[in-house]
């Protein structure tokens, strides 16, 4: 009979831990799916239309136009989306981890564009080559947290849209 109690014992503590673990999970995969699926997608979505409104824009403009539409419209934008970037704030250590190399990602990306409508404007070889450096660390950066993102995914059973 002692056997059987210590036997019931072991396996009540092994499902609770198993449980513990899964609820674990799933907070991450929850609080992921509310980062990414909620947040990071919808506003990335804005800056990628953002970009397209700009470039559809400016086509026919001089680069002193360019520029000055850059400066008064574009940026202002940006840098509303990047503050709201910033200021998201995940739950779980997990999804804090990788909102942290997105926001790096990003970071990158935003100083590529920035040198690169400054070099198209000043025509500066130096600056579109400079942009051009930076464009590849973000593909690299954002290969990255698509990598971790997936892997969280598959982890937590998450699932985004």
């Amino acid at each position: 009979m002692k056997k059987w109690s210590i036997y019931g014992t072991i396996i009540s503590i092994g499902v609770a831990l198993i449980l513990t673990g899964c609820n674990s999970n799933n907070k991450v995969g929850d609080d992921l799916e509310v980062y990414y699926n909620d947040h990071i997608l919808p506003i990335q979505a804005d800056i990628d239309d953002a970009w397209d409104e700009f470039f559809r824009e400016t086509d026919s403009l001089s680069d002193e136009e360019f520029y000055e539409v850059y400066e008064s419209d574009l940026k202002p934008e940006l840098d509303e989306y990047y503050e709201e970037l910033q200021e998201l704030s995940p739950e779980t250590d997990d999804v804090r981890e990788l909102h942290s190399l997105y926001l790096n990602a990003n970071d990158v990306f935003y100083k590529a564009g920035e040198k690169e409508v400054e070099g198209h404007y000043r025509q500066d070889e130096d600056l579109l080559a400079e942009s051009d450096d930076l464009f590849a660390e973000y593909d690299q950066l954002e290969d990255e947290f698509l990598i971790e993102l997936e892997r969280l995914m598959d982890k937590t059973g998450a699932e985004y849209e």
